[in-house]
């Protein structure tokens, strides 16, 4: 019996990357994180996107508006 499983697809990636993205940078703004872990752990979790993922990801962080 085959069981399905959903696959996320890079689209659903990229906003979770963007969504922890604004979550650190939210907690920086509040003096709640240090820089450098916020750095070493978005490093991490990017190199863990497939490729296209990371792209769209970079790109969402890119068109931030202030």
């Amino acid at each position: 019996m085959d069981s399905m499983v959903m696959q996320k697809d890079d689209l659903e990636f990229a906003k979770e990357y963007f969504d922890l993205y604004m979550s650190l940078r939210a907690a920086l703004r509040d003096g709640k994180i240090e820089t450098t872990d916020v750095e070493e752990y978005l490093a991490y979790k990017e190199r863990l996107l497939p490729k296209k993922a990371r792209e769209l990801a970079q790109e969402m962080v890119m068109n931030i508006k202030e």
